[in-house]
């Protein structure tokens, strides 16, 4: 299917944009595929930082061609910046995103840096640039990422462990609202996966209500 009918579809057909989720989502059982034949003990649903990086770096390649068919922008430096835009929680940890404070966006900022600070000499440029473009948001590319970031999350919610997750944490409508949708907005094709997802939460009982 060329570009341009896919794009067609994905505007048009809901049944279709949840088709490419299930799609897109094969990719996804690689994060619960455990290496040297051990197993994650967990009983509840995990995910690992790089575990969600590695699935950003797969919405890229299916997202960058539909969103930017004429293809002027820096696909290199799109995956760079997914690669490293969360090195911050190498000291930090992870902090669901609707519950940071002013304090916990001020320590992101340091711990990225004390991070930076800790990479080989020949990295640490690179990175620098690539989280001050990302943090800056000015540039088509760091926009991009950012609502990728927002994206992947609802596609990685889209089962029994991520709705029951969602209830668990008393996620509603209003926090996804909140959140997401300023950054996905501004990518048309990426903004009719989150409204048809969003549709699909609402009515399959994902998000929480308190009756």
């Amino acid at each position: 299917m060329k570009i341009e009918e896919t794009i067609e579809k994905i505007m048009t057909s809901d049944k279709f944009v949840l088709s490419e989720v299930e799609k897109l989502r094969v990719l996804y059982v690689l994060k619960k595929e455990i290496r040297y034949e051990l197993q994650r003990k967990e009983e509840s649903h995990t995910e690992s930082v790089a575990e969600h990086i590695y699935a950003i770096h797969c919405l890229i390649d299916y997202f960058l061609p539909i969103e930017n068919p004429q293809g002027d922008w820096d696909e290199l430096k799109i995956h760079q910046m997914a690669q490293y835009h969360d090195i911050d929680e190498i000291e930090t940890g992870d902090i669901v995103g609707y519950k940071k404070t002013e304090k916990d966006y001020e320590a992101e900022n340091e711990a990225a840096q004390i991070v930076i600070n800790k990479l080989p000499d020949s990295l640490q440029g690179l990175v620098q640039n690539l989280m001050t473009e990302f943090d800056e948001q000015i540039t088509i590319e760091s926009k991009f990422v950012k609502a990728l970031d927002k994206l992947e999350s609802v596609l990685h919610m889209y089962d029994y462990d991520g709705k029951n997750f969602l209830h668990r944490i008393k996620y509603s409508r209003k926090d996804h609202q909140k959140y997401k949708k300023d950054y996905i907005e501004k990518f048309p094709s990426m903004d009719r996966f989150e409204n048809v997802m969003a549709e699909v939460f609402e009515k399959e009982g994902f998000y929480y209500t308190e009756s």
